[in-house]
């Protein structure tokens, strides 16, 4: 069994809140996967792995729109394209959902990093704009659900990321105050919930951001999992957002 990190002795918070894609786990492979059966059963050319990242983020229905946009068929999500959009959607959610771990894993350190704030007592949750079917079958799959005391994903309330509404739903679930809590992600998109919900902030930089993550505006910014012990240690000088 791999080690466990060792984490700062006075941790300044009560609880961290994770996005998912990109954050703790590279789900690139699937979605790929998945958006090129859609693609095939439209009769359109696949997309590469290296365009998906691109895509990710806001949402599975904004995903195929993406994909629809890249392959030359763009859907617009208005009168008889929002139908068209829809069906889409769901059909590539049902794909995704049938095979969501077949390439999938969590990034190297991340399951580490996790059973030692599970371990001190830290509560945990995940907040993503993935659909919530999809982000609870993932967890169950790689072995991670029973570490997260909430989870929230897209549909359980209409509101998405960057509205703050999520993020507040899952501390409140975990039983946590904004003050006592952190957010890891990788887009501005978490970044923006967090800020809105007085929530301190801590950025990976090998994610889908779709802009330099060095421009979102983070607290702190990580290239590993290994940094973020120290990272934690250097929340004690910073500030809730106001």
């Amino acid at each position: 069994m791999t080690s466990l990190p060792s984490l700062p002795s006075d941790l300044p918070f009560e609880g961290i809140v994770f996005d998912l894609d990109g954050t703790l786990i590279d789900s690139v492979p699937d979605l790929a996967l998945a958006l090129n059966a859609l693609l095939r059963e439209e009769g359109l050319p696949p997309v590469e792995p290296a365009q998906v990242p691109g895509f990710v983020g806001q949402g599975a229905r904004i995903l195929v729109g993406k994909a629809m946009t890249a392959v030359g068929r763009p859907v617009a999500d208005e009168g008889a394209g929002a139908a068209e959009l829809d069906r889409l959607h769901d059909r590539f959610v049902a794909l995704y959902e049938a095979k969501p771990v077949e390439g999938t894993r969590p990034y190297d350190g991340a399951e580490a990093f996790l059973r030692a704030l599970h371990a001190r007592g830290v509560r945990l949750g995940v907040c993503t704009n993935k659909p919530h079917g999809a982000t609870l079958g993932v967890l169950e799959a790689l072995g991670l659900a029973a570490l997260f005391d909430a989870v929230v994903g897209a549909g359980l309330i209409p509101e998405r990321k960057p509205d703050p509404a999520p993020l507040r739903l899952a501390l409140e679930r975990m039983g946590i105050a904004p003050e006592q809590a952190v957010m890891v992600g990788d887009t501005p998109y978490d970044v923006g919930a967090a800020r809105a919900a007085g929530v301190r902030t801590i950025l990976v930089d090998f994610g889908y951001s779709p802009v330099p993550p060095a421009e979102v505006g983070a607290d702190i910014l990580v290239s590993s999992y290994a940094e973020m012990p120290a990272a934690l240690a250097r929340l004690r000088s910073v500030t809730k957002p106001a």
